[in-house]
């Protein structure tokens, strides 16, 4: 298969990296030229390109994998063959066609990258769309390359398993973070908290997250939630984290009960 990777940062990097392994065809194009010259360095077998049209090269998809902000201007700033599909693998954004170019679909790896860290593609779902059964084939084919689990989904469900992704991974690692900073404060190493949150994601995953719901705001301990609260002086905005998630959490008990 040929592939071509527009972009030079963390999705792009992991994606070259496993259709590389995967024994692809790989041509990467990227604005960042010192990140360009090290992705060859380590992926030697790759193709560089320079020019911003793609027509005369016989490539199956071309990949966008840039900042959301940037994907329209990117997209519209190559050529391409009409025969080739053009997927990005953002979870919330949309290629707008152009008029030159229509052969467009989603190539979305449900999962979070950081350069250093590998992923297991085997677990990684990715979610494919495309105008076209012959664009849906190609992308499970891709999909297929790189030993992932593929869902066909649309527009409005990619974009609501995005926002539910930023809450269930995201949010939650902003607020271990916080917990992080917090514990610092009092000479307490983060860690400490580490077989609480696995077995928490455990308990969310096995059973319907809201009925393995622990803690003050569900007990409503009035007074332990006040003492927090007052721990949490120093940070106002994590105050009202605290506030908000209580409400909610005592709000859903609260709908849950009256069922």
């Amino acid at each position: 298969m040929r592939i071509g990777i527009i972009g030079s940062g963390n999705v792009a990097y992991h994606l070259i990296r496993v259709c590389v392994q995967s024994g692809a065809s790989i041509f990467v194009h990227a604005r960042n030229q010192l990140k360009l010259a090290d992705l060859k360095s380590e992926f030697p077998t790759i193709t560089c390109l320079e020019s911003a049209d793609f027509t005369a090269l016989d490539i199956d998809l071309v990949l966008i994998s840039v900042k959301d902000d940037a994907l329209n201007t990117v997209f519209n700033s190559f050529t391409y063959h009409p025969n080739t599909l053009v997927a990005h693998t953002s979870g919330n954004q949309v290629i707008q066609p152009n008029g030159r170019h229509s052969n467009v679909g989603v190539f979305y790896p449900l999962q979070t990258f950081s350069k250093s860290n590998p992923i297991d593609w085997n677990t990684t779902p990715i979610l494919i769309e495309a105008g076209s059964e012959v664009g849906i084939d190609l992308l499970e084919k891709a999909a297929t390359l790189i030993h992932a689990p593929f869902f066909e989904t649309n527009k409005d469900q990619r974009k609501a398993i995005h926002v539910a992704a930023v809450l269930a991974s995201n949010f939650v690692n902003h607020l271990i973070g916080k917990a992080d900073s917090f514990l610092k404060s009092q000479d307490v190493d983060y860690h400490i908290l580490q077989p609480l949150v696995k077995e928490t994601i455990r308990k969310a995953f096995a059973n319907p997250p809201f009925d393995v719901q622990t803690g003050p705001a569900i007990r409503h301990d009035r007074l332990t939630l006040a003492q927090h609260l007052k721990q949490l002086d120093a940070d106002p905005l994590l105050q009202k984290i605290y506030t908000d998630i209580t409400e909610s959490i005592q709000k859903t008990s609260n709908l849950d009960t009256n069922k």
